[in-house]
């Protein structure tokens, strides 16, 4: 990878080098991009092939800064502004670097130019709960799908799924519907952070072969 924030052609290397990005340059997401990273995001399989899914594209600043306003608020709660603090000073070191993405995004989420977010609109396979594991089948391909087409093009995402609790925010600005469920909501933007390899498990360690407690050598 020759320039760390550029984006690539190259599917092996969006799919090694996608990571969270929770910062954003000051700078403005062209319509085309956003269209063709959402158009990906309806490639994805969906129960049945019935695509329950609506998108809603938020950039007005008012908006974005409400539901920032609404998320901020969620952390003046002292217990859990405590535990979040509290890792962040002496959790395992993979904790306090969570801990402090999520902060740091809680607390500027209005910095990303564009936020996504995907709904569950329609549904009816492989089922009519919304609510379920199984629903989740029909939406989030379709967001990593979305997530791998905005690293390809140079754009950093990161998933989230605090949707509820700025359920009412998001539809009283957006008109979301009360038969649309909000999946997750995707910031986006012009990385102010490197993409590059992410510290995964290694596959040996998460993969059985016949049974599940039966490893292979790899080659």
């Amino acid at each position: 990878m020759t320039d760390a924030r550029s984006g690539t052609n190259d599917l092996w290397e969006a799919i090694y080098t996608q990571r969270a990005i929770r910062r954003w340059r000051d700078e403005p997401v062209p319509d085309a991009l956003i269209w063709k990273v959402i158009e990906a995001g309806t490639k994805a399989p969906s129960g049945s092939n019935l695509q329950p899914w609506r998108f809603v594209v938020i950039r007005d600043a008012e908006t974005r800064e409400a539901i920032a306003a609404e998320l901020r608020q969620g952390l003046e709660n002292p217990g859990l502004r405590q535990m979040i603090d509290n890792a962040i000073k002496s959790g395992p070191r993979g904790e306090r670097l969570m801990m402090a993405g999520a902060k740091g995004l809680f607390e500027n989420l209005a910095s990303a130019p564009v936020l996504i977010v995907p709904c569950l609109y329609g549904l009816q396979s492989p089922t009519q709960d919304p609510a379920t594991l199984l629903a989740g089948s029909s939406i989030y391909q379709a967001v990593q799908n979305m997530m791998l087409a905005a690293r390809g093009l140079g754009l950093g995402t990161v998933m989230t799924t605090f949707q509820g609790a700025v359920d009412g925010v998001l539809r009283e600005r957006c008109g979301i519907p009360a038969e649309a469920t909000p999946a997750a909501i995707i910031p986006m933007g012009f990385p102010d952070a490197n993409f590059g390899p992410t510290n995964r498990k290694p596959v040996e360690d998460v993969t059985g072969w016949e049974r599940w407690d039966a490893t292979r050598a790899r080659d």
